[in-house]
């Protein structure tokens, strides 16, 4: 997500489905808007990086990218990420910002001391105090109000597709498998 320095996520985000069986050492190429054509110079912009888990829609962790040369009408960043074992906690006694009751103090996985507030649904910004109404069905997470994290079975803006090529095999992976629905022209309209 690209985000300015008070934490605000712009609508230009991206997101990826990674199987780590399918996905370990690809390389992703993620291009991401300026909210303004010129950009505000006046602003510093960064990007921020969330992983969640998709079957349960739980929160993981989160790096935070500078973009070098605020001046240039383009950036490139090239980065690695290397995604930990088990979530990240919050951290509550070294947190240097305040996240009220409606977020969780956290750190970014790739720096030191800088820490975010992981808002709750329906809230965002620095602090977590900007209220926004949210369009994703029931079974997602609503990130802002024009990010919506999707289930496995769902897709779409809104999360108001549902793929059915899971539900037509009956969950019948074995082994304890998980099945990963990876065509996105295979799909319902659901309207609500």
């Amino acid at each position: 997500m690209l985000i300015d320095d008070q934490e605000t996520i712009y609508p230009y985000h991206e997101q990826i489905t990674y199987v780590p069986k399918r996905d370990c050492q690809k390389k992703f190429n993620i291009y991401l808007l300026y909210p303004h054509r010129p950009k505000n110079l006046s602003s510093n912009y960064s990007v921020r990086i969330d992983i969640f888990n998709k079957d349960s829609l739980t929160y993981w962790a989160s790096w935070h990218l500078l973009i070098p040369f605020q001046f240039l009408p383009v950036n490139r960043i090239a980065t690695q990420l290397f995604i930990p074992a088990t979530t990240q906690q919050q951290f509550e006694s070294s947190c240097s910002v305040s996240c009220g009751q409606l977020g969780r103090c956290m750190k970014y996985i790739n720096e030191n001391s800088s820490y975010f507030c992981q808002c709750d649904q329906g809230y965002s910004g620095r602090q977590c105090t900007n209220k926004h109404s949210c369009s994703c069905s029931s079974d997602s997470f609503c990130l802002t109000s024009s990010i919506c994290l999707c289930s496995m079975k769902r897709f779409g803006r809104n999360c108001s597709l549902t793929r059915s090529v899971c539900q037509s095999l009956n969950s019948s992976c074995e082994n304890n498998g998980l099945c990963i629905p990876v065509d996105k022209s295979d799909y319902k309209w659901n309207f609500y």
